[in-house]
């Protein structure tokens, strides 16, 4: 009876392990199946054909071989550039966040454990990558509420310069300062004095202001 039990639950482990060997299995065959069945294809046409090149045969299945290779790399990584990306999140800007969101909640909460495919889990690491390098080579202003480092909220004007920092102003010119990230998201340090050159900068860049030269401070990591 004890031999039983203990074979039981070998078999229990086996079974569990090849569920997860399965798993990953059937990601790499629907990521390659379709460039298979063309690569597969062609050689048929080769080997059918009175004058293929046993050259081109041979090109052909070493382009099997590494896009298998390539696919076992993405495999052994993917799982580290998930948490990667899952740690820069908080450094992200808020208007940014808000466009990824759909993104974000598509990243697994486990890398170890999802039923998520290998060309799901790419696209969304590209696709929040992509939008992240659009918003960092443009200028970005929006409205927004803001809570201060006194702790009081505000309504202000926003204008982000990329991922680095960010400019802020409220309707009065008394609440304004710059903002950039932090290891725990954005701070947003108040300067005394510097609301009516930050106002004017916003409205020069929404159009609503004459173009000139504009003092404004800046923080340079």
């Amino acid at each position: 009876m004890d031999k039983w039990v203990e074979t039981q639950q070998i078999i229990s482990e086996e079974k569990a392990d090849w569920r997860t060997e399965r798993s990953i299995l059937s990601d790499t065959v629907t990521l390659l199946s379709n460039e298979i069945e063309r690569l597969d294809k062609a050689l048929e046409d080769l080997e059918a054909s009175a004058t293929a090149a046993d050259e081109d045969r041979s090109e052909l299945a070493a382009e099997k071989e590494t896009l298998a290779e390539a696919v076992s790399v993405v495999e052994t990584n993917i799982a580290g550039l998930e948490n990667q990306l899952k740690r820069v999140l908080p450094a992200l800007p808020a208007p940014l966040v808000d466009t990824i969101k759909p993104l974000i909640r598509r990243l697994p909460d486990d890398s170890n454990d999802t039923q998520l495919s290998i060309g799901e889990r790419v696209q969304n690491i590209v696709g929040i990558l992509s939008q992240a390098d659009k918003f960092n080579t443009t200028l970005t202003a929006t409205s927004e509420s803001l809570e201060l480092d006194s702790g009081k909220v505000v309504e202000v004007r926003t204008l982000y310069w990329g991922l680095a920092m960010a400019y802020y102003v409220d309707a009065s010119g008394e609440y304004a300062g710059i903002g950039f990230p932090g290891a725990d998201g954005w701070e947003w340090p108040q300067i005394e004095g510097k609301g009516p050159e930050i106002n004017r900068l916003l409205d020069i860049y929404e159009g609503s202001g004459e173009i000139q030269f504009v003092e404004v401070p800046a923080r340079i990591n």
